[in-house]
């Protein structure tokens, strides 16, 4: 588990990257999961500074897609889709 002052950076990384709107609009199940692919992310790269940006995007979306999908969050990956383009 990465130390306090890690999981606050990737946690403002992702909030970032994602958007307050889509993570609040996830379930509490899936942030968990958010949370915990994030947490792995740290540890793996060393710290919340070497995690990219794509990176965490694309733990959102194998979350709302394909691990828990719950049809609400579309809507928001669209908007995510347009921003990056």
């Amino acid at each position: 588990m990465p130390a306090v002052s890690e999981y606050r950076k990737i946690s403002d990384k992702a909030v970032k990257v994602i958007g307050v709107e889509a993570i609040l609009a996830m379930s509490p199940p899936q942030r968990g999961l958010l949370n915990n692919s994030l947490d792995r992310l740290v540890v793996k790269r060393g710290s919340a500074e070497n995690v990219t940006d794509d990176e965490i995007l694309g733990q959102y979306e194998q979350i709302v897609d394909y691990a828990l999908p719950t049809e609400t969050h579309e809507h928001l990956l669209q908007q995510l889709s347009a921003r990056g383009s």
